[in-house]
This record gives C-alpha cells, sequence and structure tokens, in this order.
C-alpha cells in the first residue's frame, strides 16, 4: 500500500518582500510518514518549505511546496491514482492576500511596501480548497484531513470535523488543537473516535484504519 503525505506550513504572500507565515515545523506528518513506513506502508512525503523538523537518516521527501498555489501546482501535476491513501497535516491557510491599500484607500503596488506608510491596509479573500482537489485527482484513496482548532468548544471543533468529512468525502480527520487539548483524536467517517497521546501512536492509528 502507497501512502502520500502532505505536511508542513505553508506561506501567503503579501508583496515581493512579504509573507504570513504559521508556525508548523512539520514534525506531526514527519512522525506520522515514519510510524506508516514502519508499519508496512510505501510513503511519499511532500514538505513545505518551512519546515524545521529534522527527518530521520530513512526518511526523504519527494517535493518541497512553499505557498499554497505551489501545493495546487504540484496536485494538479501529479497523477495520484496510484496512492491508497492520502493524508493532509499540512499546516494550510484559510484566506490569502486580495489587495492593500495606504491610509487614503489607494491601491499600493506589490513589489515592496513602503516603509514610510502611517498605516496600510490589508484584505484577504478566502482560499481554495486542497481536500476536494485530492478526492477529485484521487477518487479511490482514502483521504485524510486535519482539523486544528484553537478557538472553538469542543463540541463546535467535533462538528466542524464532521463537516469536512461529509463536504470533502474524507474517510477520517484528525483533530487536535488548544479546543481539543493535548494529543490527538482519530474521528473516522463511521465508527467510534480514538484518542492518541501523541503523534506515533497516531501513526499507529492511521495505518490500522487505512488496512480495514
Amino acid at each position: 500500500m502507497k501512502a502520500l503525505v502532505i505536511a508542513g506550513p505553508t506561506s501567503t504572500p503579501l508583496d515581493q518582500a512579504r509573507s504570513i507565515l504559521n508556525h508548523s515545523t512539520g514534525q506531526t506528518g514527519v512522525l506520522v510518514t515514519d510510524q506508516l513506513q514502519s508499519s508496512g506502508f510505501s510513503t511519499e512525503l511532500w514538505l513545505g518549505q518551512g519546515a524545521n523538523y529534522p527527518l530521520p537518516p530513512h526518511l526523504s521527501f519527494k517535493h518541497r511546496f512553499f505557498t499554497l498555489a505551489d501545493l495546487i501546482g504540484l496536485i494538479g501535476q501529479t497523477d495520484l491514482t496510484h496512492f491508497h491513501a492520502i493524508l493532509l497535516p499540512a499546516a494550510l491557510p484559510d484566506y490569502e492576500f486580495d489587495q492593500a491599500t495606504d491610509a487614503n484607500h489607494q491601491p499600493l503596488e506589490s513589489r515592496k511596501w513602503p516603509g514610510s506608510l502611517p498605516s496600510i491596509h490589508i484584505q484577504l479573500r478566502p482560499c481554495s480548497r486542497i481536500l476536494p482537489l485530492l478526492r477529485q485527482k484521487a477518487p479511490q484513496a482514502k483521504i485524510v484531513g486535519w482539523k486544528w482548532e484553537a478557538s472553538r468548544t469542543p463540541q463546535e471543533a467535533l462538528q466542524a470535523v464532521r463537516q469536512q468529512i461529509a463536504h470533502s468525502k474524507t474517510c477520517a480527520c484528525v483533530l487536535n488543537g488548544p479546543a481539543y487539548g493535548a494529543g490527538f483524536q482519530l474521528i473516522p467517517a463511521t465508527g467510534e473516535a480514538n484518542h492518541c497521546h501523541n503523534a506515533q501512536e497516531l501513526g499507529v492509528a492511521l495505518a490500522k484504519l487505512l488496512r480495514s
């Protein structure tokens, strides 16, 4: 069985010199990939450019991506039909840059904003979603999404997970973040949820789910 793991951070460009970054190190994706490989899966790892969690000597990445557009391009040019499973622990943006204006509401050029302006107003727009694109490119694969939740209640976070599974036609979703607490919860489309204390336990649980 072959599994693709897409992990690590993404950057959202603002102008040609500045970007919005997130703090993902790629740790969860690397450890899950390592555990899947130990469980007998043939794995392929795509890693965000800013990921700094060290790879074990026996593990390597196939592709790097910097922005969401880079990742969409990779998905578009890759035949994903030979993957039995695709996992998406990558930290992807919800919003991307739309336009920037000065205090007088005049648009700013995209090359580099002047450092002398008293204020800059940045407008963002919703990003394209990756899970539906993966489902389109790999209609038979078992796809696992991720939900990192901070401000929702546990009940609201669980509802968001169920909505993601239904909307994106995934086989499961991994929930983590402050809204959940320590560890991870692996929530399948059908069946009982599974609490995992760490990424290694999560990898074991994912291997079992993906083989079922």
